[in-house]
């Protein structure tokens, strides 16, 4: 079964057209199944609530909350919720638009899966237009959705060549610790390298500075914080790692175009 653009097999919360593309939040109930179906346009999908084993072609993946999924147009493939349902939102790229980058990049020419560096922060980013539009929305879209397909180009490049155990285990404390005061020279001292070989190692295969990962994680942290609480700001700030709040909010409305209030307002709200 295909799929016109705008028009999925689930509940639509929202829908606009947004400069070369149309962005779609859909919902799903608990338990969901969505039989073998495809779309007229290649999507970026971003998970935004709960989990879902999906199909494609002949391989499986598992969606899950700040997953980045880039589906090629026409691509069958089924999906099967959790008992919880689930939330996505969906940006449909017009077949000119798409054309345009393709003359100058493969994006979207198969479909793949992203979580961690970037890419939560950036479907935020995407959600957060959709749902306080302005006049320059079509050029803060046409940005984001760019930054996702680059960081994607990226990161499948990198994926060739498997960073070191040593390496992986370097970002794994920096998850655990991601509230704590993170030094470059703790971390590397920790996996036994020099910080400056942590450094330049973590930017090439991961494709950011460790600081930068660091906000990331602390962002996405208070973001689930502020939507699914009702802590103070002052708390949120310090829990998420951040110095106090006033660090939290200069920061987070650098990352998010929003003030800390103003999201959480806005998922309350939905």
């Amino acid at each position: 079964m295909q799929f016109a653009s705008a028009r999925f097999p689930a509940a639509i919360e929202r829908s606009r057209v947004v400069g070369d593309f149309v962005m779609t939040e859909t919902r799903y109930g608990g338990g969901a199944v969505l039989p073998t179906h495809w779309h007229e346009q290649a999507c970026i999908v971003v998970v935004l609530q709960g989990t879902f084993g999906e199909r494609y072609g002949s391989r499986d993946r598992t969606g899950e909350p700040g997953m980045l999924v880039l589906r090629p147009e026409g691509e069958p493939h089924s999906d099967s919720f959790g008992g919880d349902g689930g939330r996505c939102l969906n940006v449909e790229l017009s077949s000119e638009w798409l054309t345009r980058v393709r003359a100058w990049s493969p994006a979207l020419m198969k479909s793949d899966s992203f979580s961690g560096n970037a890419f939560p922060l950036l479907g935020r980013r995407l959600r957060e237009e959709l749902a306080h539009p302005d006049d320059a929305s079509p050029l803060a879209v046409e940005s984001l959705v760019l930054s996702i397909l680059a960081n994607g180009v990226r990161a499948s490049s990198r994926s060739v060549a498997q960073p070191p155990p040593w390496l992986v285990r370097a970002r794994e404390l920096i998850h655990e610790e991601r509230t704590t005061r993170i030094t470059l020279s703790r971390i590397a001292a920790a996996v036994g390298v020099h910080p400056v070989h942590l450094a330049a190692s973590f930017r090439r295969f991961f494709g950011q500075t460790m600081a930068a990962y660091v906000r990331q994680l602390r962002i996405e942290h208070a973001c689930r914080a502020l939507a699914g609480s009702d802590l103070p700001l002052a708390d949120v700030a310090l829990l998420a790692g951040f110095s106090d709040q006033s660090h939290l909010c200069r920061l987070f409305k650098r990352a998010m175009r929003t003030t800390p209030a103003g999201y959480r307002a806005a998922n309350r709200a939905h």
